[in-house]
């Protein structure tokens, strides 16, 4: 079997021994519900900013009606077009929650899932900078909730490598906010866990058979 390019794949999973798997890798506790939930809402400020800069520069609105429930519940036209240059696809939904318990909660996982495994992380984030954004927060707030996956198959396994923290870069090009969410102490952490390849990235080898 001839090896093919990794393809990145961003996956949701709320699973919460997966990501005390990644609490235990980037040596970051993953502590209590409320302690988690308080630190994402230091972080609605942020959120929020980013929302404006969706509709300010790149043409996202807001969703009608609105929901309560949720912090950021945007829309905007798929980036395809057709041949006569008309939007080839449904609009793209962007939602986050006020409360960061609703990605735990069952009722609410296919709903995350349709969020996050979108075109929105896939194709967008490549060229509307506050999404990648957005999702390079989520990664520092939830680590291991949103990763990247990437499969190559090889000739003897498949190699899935899983990323589940943004660059070194984006952490460094932030510091002054994500002090602010996450206090000096956490964001040192945060920062040594992303500069450490073994960390940031955790690597699977699934034999054929």
């Amino acid at each position: 079997m001839q090896a093919s390019k990794p393809r990145p794949e961003v996956v949701f999973s709320s699973d919460v021994a997966n990501m005390d798997d990644w609490a235990k890798r980037t040596n970051i506790p993953l502590t209590t519900a409320d302690a988690l939930g308080a630190t994402y809402a230091r972080a609605h400020r942020w959120l929020q900013s980013l929302k404006l800069q969706l509709i300010r520069e790149y043409r996202w609105t807001d969703m009608s009606p609105s929901d309560h429930r949720m912090l950021i519940s945007l829309e905007t036209s798929s980036i395809w077009r057709s041949s006569m240059d008309m939007p080839a696809g449904p609009k793209l939904k962007l939602q986050l929650p006020v409360h960061a318990s609703s990605f735990f909660s069952p009722e609410r996982r296919i709903q995350w899932q349709m969020v996050f495994h979108s075109d929105i992380f896939e194709s967008v984030r490549k060229i509307c900078p506050p999404i990648n954004d957005i999702l390079n927060l989520i990664q520092c707030l939830l680590t291991g909730l949103v990763t990247f996956i990437f499969e190559e198959h090889m000739p003897d396994a498949i190699y899935r490598t899983t990323r589940g923290l943004p660059p070194v870069s984006w952490i460094n090009t932030n510091e002054t906010l994500l002090v602010e969410v996450f206090g000096q102490s956490r964001y040192r952490a945060l920062r040594k866990a992303c500069n450490d390849t073994k960390t940031a990235f955790k690597l699977e080898i699934v034999p054929y058979h």
